[in-house]
């Protein structure tokens, strides 16, 4: 079942220090119309199947269709509140990850995102952007530093179009400065693979 693989990919990367800073990142896989996201709040490292959000990948995709207000307070207030509609039945309860948005953008099956030491010293450095691209050219698109929550995932997904328009493929690794790297891929060792 893939929620048993999303389990275990998710334990071992956050089991694992030199990736995850204080419990940080977070995972998700999709599944047809159903995208399993780590719950906010939730380790890595100790995550099980029920630490995992069940969210309706059609309601998320509607978000990015609508018009929100201008104002941030108002905005981000209306898009969380989409965001808390997508999820599933019997999922009430349950808090997903701030950064669910971004991982419904990517066309693959599983999402990586973590924090390491050695993305953020690239990505919180001075002229991080022409280092990465000097590093990984055009396998990794730069996200200029942003507030997380809607606008973000909105430049991510105009990001994430571009680069389909442009070059006819899904891009599989977003650098977002400051902050960390999100990777994807349809295998969980093709995770592994792009990580290492």
């Amino acid at each position: 079942m893939i929620i048993n693989k999303l389990t275990e990919f998710s334990n071992f990367y956050g089991s694992n220090e030199e990736l995850v800073l204080a419990g940080g990142g977070n995972t998700s896989a999709k599944e047809d119309n159903v995208m399993y996201i780590k719950g906010s709040g939730t380790s890595l490292s100790t995550i099980t199947p029920d630490g995992f959000v069940r969210m309706d990948r059609s309601k998320i995709a509607e978000i990015f269709t609508k018009t929100y207000p201008d104002n941030d307070k108002e905005r981000e207030a209306l898009s969380l509140a989409d965001l808390m509609a997508a999820k599933l039945p019997g999922q009430e309860d349950k808090r997903p990850s701030v950064e669910t948005t971004l991982h419904s953008l990517f066309a693959y099956t599983y999402v990586l995102h973590l924090h390491p030491t050695l993305v953020n010293g690239l990505s919180c450095a001075l002229g991080g952007k022409e280092k990465a691209k000097e590093l990984f050219g055009d396998d990794v698109l730069w996200i200029e530093p942003c507030k997380p929550g809607y606008i973000l995932a909105k430049i991510c997904y105009d990001t994430l179009k571009e680069h389909k328009e442009k070059t006819g493929k899904d891009a599989d690794m977003l650098l977002l400065a400051n902050h960390g790297i999100f990777i994807a891929d349809n295998t969980t060792e093709g995770l592994g693979d792009k990580l290492y």
